[in-house]
Protein backbone atom coordinates (compact mmCIF):
# COMPACT_ATOMS: atom_id res chain seq x y z
CA UNK A 1 0.00 0.00 0.00
CA UNK A 2 1.28 3.51 -0.88
CA UNK A 3 1.80 5.75 2.12
CA UNK A 4 -0.24 8.91 1.51
CA UNK A 5 0.55 10.47 4.88
CA UNK A 6 1.48 14.14 4.78
CA UNK A 7 5.05 15.10 5.81
CA UNK A 8 5.38 15.92 9.49
CA UNK A 9 6.14 19.47 10.61
CA UNK A 10 9.70 18.44 11.49
CA UNK A 11 10.24 16.88 8.05
CA UNK A 12 9.02 20.05 6.35
CA UNK A 13 11.21 22.23 8.57
CA UNK A 14 14.28 20.08 7.89
CA UNK A 15 13.64 20.20 4.16
CA UNK A 16 13.35 24.00 4.21
CA UNK A 17 16.52 24.30 6.26
CA UNK A 18 18.32 21.91 3.92
CA UNK A 19 17.31 24.01 0.92
CA UNK A 20 18.65 27.14 2.62
CA UNK A 21 21.95 25.45 3.47
CA UNK A 22 22.20 24.02 -0.05
CA UNK A 23 21.74 27.52 -1.47
CA UNK A 24 24.49 28.91 0.75
CA UNK A 25 26.92 26.13 -0.11
CA UNK A 26 25.98 26.09 -3.79
CA UNK A 27 26.51 29.84 -4.04
CA UNK A 28 29.95 29.45 -2.49
CA UNK A 29 30.87 26.80 -5.04
CA UNK A 30 29.64 28.97 -7.93
CA UNK A 31 31.55 31.96 -6.57
CA UNK A 32 34.76 29.95 -6.34
CA UNK A 33 34.98 30.03 -2.55
CA UNK A 34 35.42 26.27 -2.80
CA UNK A 35 37.55 25.59 -5.86
CA UNK A 36 37.18 22.47 -8.04
CA UNK A 37 39.06 19.59 -6.42
CA UNK A 38 38.98 21.27 -3.02
CA UNK A 39 37.48 19.49 -0.02
CA UNK A 40 34.64 21.30 1.71
CA UNK A 41 34.36 21.59 5.53
CA UNK A 42 33.29 18.36 7.18
CA UNK A 43 29.85 17.67 8.60
CA UNK A 44 30.45 18.72 12.23
CA UNK A 45 31.90 22.07 11.14
CA UNK A 46 28.94 22.75 8.84
CA UNK A 47 26.50 21.80 11.59
CA UNK A 48 28.23 24.27 13.88
CA UNK A 49 28.37 27.04 11.30
CA UNK A 50 24.72 26.84 10.26
CA UNK A 51 23.36 25.75 13.63
CA UNK A 52 21.49 22.76 12.19
CA UNK A 53 21.44 19.00 12.61
CA UNK A 54 23.45 16.41 10.72
CA UNK A 55 20.23 15.39 8.96
CA UNK A 56 19.85 18.89 7.50
CA UNK A 57 23.48 19.03 6.35
CA UNK A 58 23.30 15.57 4.76
CA UNK A 59 20.18 16.49 2.82
CA UNK A 60 21.78 19.74 1.63
CA UNK A 61 24.85 17.82 0.50
CA UNK A 62 22.65 15.33 -1.36
CA UNK A 63 21.05 18.24 -3.21
CA UNK A 64 24.43 19.49 -4.40
CA UNK A 65 25.50 15.96 -5.35
CA UNK A 66 22.36 15.62 -7.48
CA UNK A 67 23.33 18.82 -9.31
CA UNK A 68 26.79 17.47 -10.14
CA UNK A 69 28.56 20.11 -8.06
CA UNK A 70 30.16 17.90 -5.42
CA UNK A 71 30.88 14.28 -4.63
CA UNK A 72 31.23 12.46 -1.31
CA UNK A 73 33.88 9.76 -0.92
CA UNK A 74 34.81 7.63 2.08
CA UNK A 75 38.07 8.76 3.75
CA UNK A 76 38.21 11.71 1.32
CA UNK A 77 35.23 13.82 2.29
CA UNK A 78 33.10 16.17 0.23
CA UNK A 79 34.96 17.37 -2.83
CA UNK A 80 33.98 20.04 -5.38
CA UNK A 81 33.74 18.65 -8.91
CA UNK A 82 34.91 20.20 -12.16
CA UNK A 83 32.40 22.81 -13.47
CA UNK A 84 31.85 20.65 -16.55
CA UNK A 85 29.88 18.32 -14.29
CA UNK A 86 27.63 21.03 -12.86
CA UNK A 87 24.01 21.13 -13.98
CA UNK A 88 24.18 24.79 -14.90
CA UNK A 89 20.68 24.79 -16.40
CA UNK A 90 19.12 23.53 -13.17
CA UNK A 91 16.57 26.06 -11.87
CA UNK A 92 18.16 26.26 -8.44
CA UNK A 93 21.67 26.63 -9.81
CA UNK A 94 20.53 29.43 -12.12
CA UNK A 95 18.86 31.14 -9.18
CA UNK A 96 22.01 30.86 -7.08
CA UNK A 97 24.04 32.43 -9.87
CA UNK A 98 22.07 35.63 -9.41
CA UNK A 99 23.47 35.88 -5.87
CA UNK A 100 27.10 36.15 -6.94
CA UNK A 101 29.14 38.89 -8.56
CA UNK A 102 28.48 39.24 -12.28
CA UNK A 103 31.11 37.32 -14.23
CA UNK A 104 31.96 38.53 -17.74
CA UNK A 105 32.66 35.05 -19.08
CA UNK A 106 29.39 33.73 -17.70
CA UNK A 107 27.45 36.55 -19.36
CA UNK A 108 29.26 35.92 -22.65
CA UNK A 109 28.33 32.24 -22.56
CA UNK A 110 24.70 32.98 -21.67
CA UNK A 111 24.33 35.45 -24.58
CA UNK A 112 25.87 32.84 -26.88
CA UNK A 113 23.23 30.36 -25.72
CA UNK A 114 20.52 32.91 -26.42
CA UNK A 115 21.93 33.66 -29.88
CA UNK A 116 21.94 29.96 -30.68
CA UNK A 117 18.33 29.40 -29.59
CA UNK A 118 16.15 32.50 -29.67
CA UNK A 119 16.23 33.45 -33.39
CA UNK A 120 14.92 29.99 -34.30
CA UNK A 121 12.42 30.17 -31.44
CA UNK A 122 11.10 33.46 -32.83
CA UNK A 123 10.83 31.90 -36.27
CA UNK A 124 8.88 28.92 -34.95
CA UNK A 125 6.72 31.24 -32.84
CA UNK A 126 5.71 33.13 -35.97
CA UNK A 127 4.57 29.87 -37.54
CA UNK A 128 2.91 28.28 -34.51
CA UNK A 129 1.70 31.08 -32.23
CA UNK A 130 -1.87 31.16 -31.02
CA UNK A 131 -3.98 34.18 -30.15
CA UNK A 132 -3.20 33.50 -26.49
CA UNK A 133 0.53 33.55 -27.29
CA UNK A 134 0.16 36.90 -29.03
CA UNK A 135 -1.67 38.26 -26.00
CA UNK A 136 1.17 37.13 -23.71
CA UNK A 137 3.81 38.67 -25.99
CA UNK A 138 1.83 41.89 -26.33
CA UNK A 139 1.15 42.09 -22.62
CA UNK A 140 4.85 41.72 -21.80
CA UNK A 141 5.80 44.36 -24.36
CA UNK A 142 3.18 46.69 -22.90
CA UNK A 143 4.72 46.23 -19.46
CA UNK A 144 8.12 47.07 -20.93
CA UNK A 145 6.74 50.34 -22.27
CA UNK A 146 5.09 51.19 -18.93
CA UNK A 147 8.18 50.40 -16.85
CA UNK A 148 10.84 51.80 -19.17
CA UNK A 149 12.01 54.16 -16.42
CA UNK A 150 12.03 51.48 -13.70
CA UNK A 151 15.00 49.24 -14.34
CA UNK A 152 14.07 46.25 -12.17
CA UNK A 153 10.48 46.09 -13.39
CA UNK A 154 11.60 46.64 -16.97
CA UNK A 155 14.13 43.80 -16.76
CA UNK A 156 11.45 41.38 -15.55
CA UNK A 157 9.02 42.48 -18.28
CA UNK A 158 11.78 42.06 -20.88
CA UNK A 159 12.51 38.54 -19.62
CA UNK A 160 8.80 37.69 -19.70
CA UNK A 161 8.63 38.91 -23.31
CA UNK A 162 11.34 36.48 -24.37
CA UNK A 163 9.85 33.62 -22.35
CA UNK A 164 6.48 34.22 -24.04
CA UNK A 165 8.18 33.80 -27.41
CA UNK A 166 9.90 30.60 -26.30
CA UNK A 167 6.53 29.21 -25.24
CA UNK A 168 4.91 30.29 -28.49
CA UNK A 169 7.48 28.18 -30.38
CA UNK A 170 5.70 25.06 -29.03
CA UNK A 171 8.89 23.09 -28.44
CA UNK A 172 9.25 21.33 -25.07
CA UNK A 173 13.03 21.52 -25.25
CA UNK A 174 12.88 25.27 -25.66
CA UNK A 175 10.57 25.32 -22.64
CA UNK A 176 13.30 23.55 -20.66
CA UNK A 177 15.62 26.49 -21.37
CA UNK A 178 13.27 29.08 -19.89
CA UNK A 179 15.20 29.44 -16.64
CA UNK A 180 18.52 29.84 -18.46
CA UNK A 181 17.11 32.49 -20.80
CA UNK A 182 15.43 34.27 -17.89
CA UNK A 183 18.60 34.30 -15.80
CA UNK A 184 20.76 35.30 -18.75
CA UNK A 185 18.46 38.21 -19.49
CA UNK A 186 18.24 39.49 -15.94
CA UNK A 187 22.01 39.29 -15.48
CA UNK A 188 22.86 40.89 -18.82
CA UNK A 189 20.25 43.66 -18.51
CA UNK A 190 21.84 44.66 -15.21
CA UNK A 191 24.93 45.42 -17.30
CA UNK A 192 23.59 46.55 -20.69
CA UNK A 193 20.47 48.53 -19.74
CA UNK A 194 21.42 50.52 -16.64
CA UNK A 195 19.16 53.50 -17.38
CA UNK A 196 15.95 54.64 -19.05
CA UNK A 197 17.67 55.86 -22.22
CA UNK A 198 19.12 52.44 -23.00
CA UNK A 199 15.81 50.80 -22.16
CA UNK A 200 14.05 53.04 -24.67
CA UNK A 201 16.61 52.20 -27.35
CA UNK A 202 15.84 48.50 -26.95
CA UNK A 203 12.06 48.88 -27.32
CA UNK A 204 12.04 49.16 -31.16
CA UNK A 205 13.89 45.84 -31.43
CA UNK A 206 11.19 44.14 -29.38
CA UNK A 207 8.40 45.84 -31.32
CA UNK A 208 9.82 44.58 -34.63
CA UNK A 209 10.04 41.04 -33.26
CA UNK A 210 6.48 41.18 -31.92
CA UNK A 211 5.11 42.56 -35.20
CA UNK A 212 6.84 39.84 -37.26
CA UNK A 213 5.40 37.09 -35.05
CA UNK A 214 1.94 38.65 -35.23
CA UNK A 215 2.24 38.76 -39.04
CA UNK A 216 3.33 35.09 -39.10
CA UNK A 217 6.50 36.14 -40.93
CA UNK A 218 8.99 33.58 -39.67
CA UNK A 219 11.93 34.92 -41.68
CA UNK A 220 11.41 38.46 -40.41
CA UNK A 221 11.00 37.21 -36.84
CA UNK A 222 14.27 35.27 -37.09
CA UNK A 223 16.12 38.28 -38.51
CA UNK A 224 14.67 40.70 -35.97
CA UNK A 225 15.62 38.51 -33.02
CA UNK A 226 19.09 37.94 -34.48
CA UNK A 227 19.65 41.70 -34.83
CA UNK A 228 18.36 42.34 -31.32
CA UNK A 229 20.71 39.79 -29.76
CA UNK A 230 23.66 41.03 -31.82
CA UNK A 231 22.99 44.51 -30.45
CA UNK A 232 22.74 43.11 -26.92
CA UNK A 233 25.99 41.20 -27.36
CA UNK A 234 27.81 44.33 -28.56
CA UNK A 235 26.57 46.42 -25.65
CA UNK A 236 27.35 43.62 -23.23
CA UNK A 237 30.90 43.30 -24.53
CA UNK A 238 31.49 47.05 -24.14
CA UNK A 239 30.03 47.22 -20.66
CA UNK A 240 31.93 44.15 -19.43
CA UNK A 241 35.16 45.67 -20.74
CA UNK A 242 34.36 48.90 -18.87
CA UNK A 243 33.62 47.04 -15.64
CA UNK A 244 36.82 45.01 -15.98
CA UNK A 245 38.85 48.19 -16.41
Amino acid sequence: MVDLALPSQNQTLNRNLSEQVAEQLGTRVLAGNYAPGETMPDEPLLCQEFGVSRTVIREAVRMLVSKGMIEVRPRVGTRVLDPRNWQLLDRNVLHWQQNIKIDGQQLKELIELRQAVEPDAASFAAERRTDEDLQAIGYSFGKMELTVGMNNEYAIADAQFHIAILRAAKNRYFDALESAIFTGLLLSIRVTNPDELRNRKSLPFHKTISDAIAAKDSEAAHSAMKLHLEDSARRLSKRVATISD
